[in-house]
């Protein structure tokens, strides 16, 4: 679309007048002109040329100063309304002159020089001054200007989130950072990047914490998605988009809580104390029954060694080292560190009655990911007549090795976990017999 605008008329349509000041307002009409899109027939043929609309419209135009300044109104009723407003302003601004004392020239002077010096009138200065005062949320412009030398020099101004976001991703995908680190990335940063357009700057604490409290689901999903944003604020200010030397607006965001559920009834007591997220011996010889000699070693290897499925996905069969009795759990396949698990007999013996040639490659070679092949489990256990529980081979390794090592730190570190989350998770438990758990790894 274009848009055109008629030149003012060499006289003006009406004058509003207060005290000494005129205010000329003009007729100026505005035409638009649709552009004209491509012909679809031969060439020879002419376009056709939508037509143009003219609305009206009145200019009023005064003096600022040396500055003459143009304003636009729809109506002449709002362009009469406008310069009334202005001319009454410059009429009062300009009767003070009369009443001027020696002191109020002399300071009216010694404005003068000053706003020349940067290269604008006396009334141009004092109102950038008041709207600079006003865009201030706290503090003063002085107070501004000394923040702006102490931090605001080495900081990259006007960068958007998006293009800080840009170059986080680049420099995670040049750091070499696992493709599960980079997807929890987008999961939880690039949600927030679409929710907050703009200035990466402008983002305040409390629009943050009002972000993670809508989010759905446990404290915990909330603390992910907020661990997320800090290291990516982290970032931004380690590149200079936001200053240094102060905290940013995402590390002050708030920690979030589960309330704790309150007991009212001896049963509740009861079931809170139940393992009812961990497999029996006998459940875990019918769910290996049902499965086939390519699935069942994943089986095999997360039930009686505790690794994580995202691990078993990643693992190869040359890093099952039988001879020397250990998994080998290198940084590309572990989920937080290299770490090296003991095979225990029973696996032992169960990897053993497998065929040399089968090892070959992906332990997991027919389900490349964690989602696949937990839905390949589930879809075992079903069959099995067993429910499929989530996490519920690694739990079930978890709770039945404590007993038998009686050693958490032990159990933490072939599980690649911290003694701590093994206390927030399974010592509440309600209490297993030490022949349930040897009957586990005697399966």
């Amino acid at each position: 679309m274009e848009i055109g605008v008629s030149s003012c008329e060499r006289k003006p349509v009406a004058t509003v007048t207060v005290g000494s000041v005129t205010i000329s307002i003009y007729s100026s009409p505005v035409t638009v002109r649709p552009e004209a899109k491509p012909a679809a027939v031969d060439s020879s043929q002419s376009a056709s040329v939508p037509d143009s609309k003219t609305y009206e419209s009145f200019q009023v135009v005064h003096y600022e100063g040396n500055r003459r300044i143009f304003q636009r109104r729809n109506t002449l009723e709002k362009a009469k309304s406008l310069a009334k407003e202005i001319a009454g302003r410059l009429h009062r601004d300009g009767s003070r002159a009369l009443y001027f004392t020696e002191k109020d020239r002399r300071i009216y002077t010694l404005a003068q020089v000053k706003s020349d010096s940067l290269g604008l009138e006396v009334d141009e200065v004092c109102r950038k001054y008041g709207e600079l005062q006003q865009r201030l949320k706290t503090g003063t412009l002085e107070e501004a200007v000394d923040f702006f030398n102490s931090h605001g020099q080495r900081v990259r101004h006007g960068a958007t989130i998006e293009s800080v976001y840009a170059e986080y991703l680049q420099h995670l995908t040049k750091r070499g950072v696992g493709i599960y680190h980079l997807r929890d990335v987008k999961r939880y940063v690039g949600t927030f990047v679409d929710t907050f357009p703009g200035l990466i700057s402008a983002i305040q604490t409390p629009e943050i914490d009002a972000y993670f409290a809508r989010l759905g689901g446990s404290a915990r999903n909330k603390n992910n998605h907020r661990k997320g944003v800090i290291a990516f604020y982290n970032f931004a200010q380690e590149k200079g988009f936001l200053p240094h030397g102060i905290l940013h607006a995402a590390a002050t965001t708030t920690d979030f809580r589960d309330a704790r559920s309150q007991i009212t009834s001896e049963q509740q007591a009861i079931d809170l104390l139940q393992p009812f997220d961990i497999y029996s011996p006998e459940e875990l010889r019918k769910i290996l029954a049902a499965a086939d000699d390519t699935l069942r070693p994943t089986l095999e290897i997360k039930a009686f060694s505790g690794v994580r499925t995202e691990e078993v996905t990643r693992l190869w069969w040359v890093m099952v080292a039988e001879p020397e009795g250990c998994l080998k759990v290198p940084d590309a396949v572990g989920k937080i560190c290299a770490r090296r698990v003991p095979l225990l007999p029973n696996l032992q013996t169960r990897l053993a009655a497998y065929p040399a040639e089968s090892k070959r490659e992906r332990v997991s070679v027919d389900w490349p990911t964690a989602n696949s092949l937990t839905r390949a489990w589930a879809r075992i256990t079903e069959k099995a007549g067993v429910p499929y529980k989530r996490n519920g081979f690694r739990n079930s390794y978890i709770t039945y090795r404590l007993i038998i090592a009686d050693n958490i730190d032990k159990v933490a570190e072939e599980c690649g976990t911290s003694a701590k989350m093994i206390k927030k998770n399974y010592q509440s438990r309600a209490a297993i017999s030490r022949e349930t758990a040897e009957e586990w790894f005697k399966i």
